[in-house]
């Protein structure tokens, strides 16, 4: 057997080994959508919307093309949710980290990696010294079936995270076009408003130019001109405001113009929904709980392990084949022609060591430290999944509480409030064109149907993303809400009636 006859046995026994290693990394393999399945099954299931990924220039063309054909009409809530899915970045990049969480999983299935280790000497001599190591994990090969089950649980953690950053998109998303348009709503009835002022407010000048009209009715027609034009204002400013986060939520870049909203919300419904089991639903299906349910099951895993394995850190298989090749010089001596001749021959001499070498590492605790520390996390994971699931009920409760509210206020504006108002403006003009009143009543009166009507709409909003609230509140990425932050108009208003 020649030399290069025998590396290449060598090099076939220590491939054989490898792959024998490699056989046993289980069958964890890449998923064609990155992992993208309960995102995308959640997204269909709960909102009724498509989510995809963006790997290509190509599958942006295909977005971009869908985009486009969903802002050529008014813009609606569903629609406006779907452009988010499909063309917000941040939720793509939620995507992208999805992808990364696989390959870790991926990995963490795979046994550990062996060490091969080659090394050529020579010494002065000309002895050529070949060393072939292969360095085995195996306490890592012995544990590789239940690392593989933590990876996996850390997997479908990951997966779960995508989806609710997919819900939380779309929630976001609903609130700020409820918000947008409510905001534009207002704005509509301020232009209204602030032309009638502006009218009666030329008008009096007119009068006070022929003497029908004081100074002190003037001023007050003047000044609630002014007051409900800085309310104009005001609500334009939240109006663009409201539409540029809205913007920011669909990943609009080169096509915002495109963006029509409708001139005002939608109306409310007939009768409000109930939701009598929403708490055991809430439990039943929110993702954020059922993430901190797969944290105590990875956690309970790893502890299981530490407990198997605490009483070695390191344990460790080298296999070692050392060739060694020496010059081996002989001499003989002949007679030739009288003289005593020397001739050298020189041969190589052959010596071949084998063996293995085990090594291991003991803690000096014996692992107490190991177990004492998973033990905790192991406690701090049942703590957090106890208080989720107590969160998760109030949470419940709350949102049902707001939509209810929010749905009676909204109704109680709407039936009551603003058609009392109509009846007392009505009123009001006819005593005023009667000569029974001066400008003064008038002009509070139109002061309070204003901030009446600014209420009803910030109330109809408020229902609105209640709503929005209470759909996602059960399934999970209900973010934050949307209740108390409504009124501006109405103080402002309210404010200037005292004040004058």
């Amino acid at each position: 057997m020649t030399f290069r006859s025998s590396i290449l046995r060598r090099g076939a026994s220590l491939g054989l080994g490898l792959s024998s290693v490699l056989l046993l990394g289980g069958c964890a393999t890449y998923t064609p959508d990155g992992g993208l399945g309960i995102a995308r099954e959640t997204a269909s299931r709960e909102l009724r919307q498509d989510t995809v990924r963006i790997r290509n220039a190509a599958d942006m063309a295909r977005v971009q093309e869908r985009v486009n054909v969903l802002l050529r009409s008014p813009l609606r809530a569903d629609a406006a949710v779907q452009i988010a899915l499909l063309n917000n970045r941040g939720l793509q990049a939620a995507y992208n980290e999805l992808g990364m969480a696989e390959v870790q999983f991926v990995q963490a299935a795979l046994p550990p990696s062996p060490t091969i280790s080659l090394a050529r000497l020579v010494s002065t001599g000309g002895t050529l010294d070949i060393e072939r190591q292969l360095l085995v994990n195996i306490l890592g090969l012995a544990t590789l079936p239940q690392r593989r089950a933590i990876a996996e649980v850390r997997f479908t953690q990951a997966q779960l995270r995508a989806a609710e950053e997919t819900l939380r998109v779309a929630g976001d998303t609903r609130r700020a076009y409820y918000r947008a348009v409510a905001s534009g709503q207002l704005v509509t009835f301020l232009s209204q408003a602030t032309e009638a002022a502006k009218s009666a407010s030329e008008m009096f000048k007119r009068l006070g130019e022929t003497g029908a009209a004081n100074r002190l009715d003037q001023a007050r027609e003047h000044v609630f001109y002014a007051d409900v034009a800085a309310q104009l204002a005001r609500a334009r400013l939240q109006h663009r405001a409201d539409r540029e986060r809205l913007i920011r939520l669909l990943g609009l870049w080169d096509n915002i113009a495109a963006l029509k909203l409708p001139s005002q919300l939608p109306a409310l419904p007939g009768r409000p929904l109930t939701r009598d089991n929403i708490e055991r639903e809430a439990l039943n299906k929110r993702i954020d709980l059922r993430i901190a349910r797969l944290e105590v099951d990875g956690v309970g895993r790893q502890f299981d392990l530490t407990s198997w394995s605490r009483f070695l850190s390191v344990l460790e298989v080298r296999g070692i084949l050392n060739n060694e090749r020496s010059p081996v010089v002989e001499r003989e001596y002949r007679l030739q022609g009288g003289n005593l001749v020397e001739e050298r021959r020189t041969e190589i001499e052959r010596t071949r060591i084998s063996g293995l070498e085990l090594e291991f590492q003991v803690p000096l605790d014996l692992g107490e430290g190991r177990m004492r520390h998973a033990r905790e996390g192991y406690l701090r994971a049942v703590n957090r999944l106890v208080e989720k699931a107590v969160n998760v009920r109030s949470e419940s409760r709350e949102a049902y509480q707001r939509y209810r509210g929010s749905y009676d206020f909204a109704r109680h504006y709407q039936g009551q409030i603003l058609p009392l108002r109509q009846i007392i403006a009505d009123e009001s003009l006819l005593r005023y064109n009667a000569m029974l009143t001066d400008v003064f009543p008038l002009l509070a009166e139109a002061r309070a149907r204003i901030a009446a009507n600014a209420t009803a709409i910030e109330a109809r909003r408020d229902f609105w993303i209640a709503n929005t609230d209470l759909q996602l509140v059960v399934i999970g990425g209900a973010g934050s809400g949307g209740g108390g932050e409504g009124a501006s108009v109405a103080a402002v208003a309210g404010g200037a009636e005292v004040g004058h």
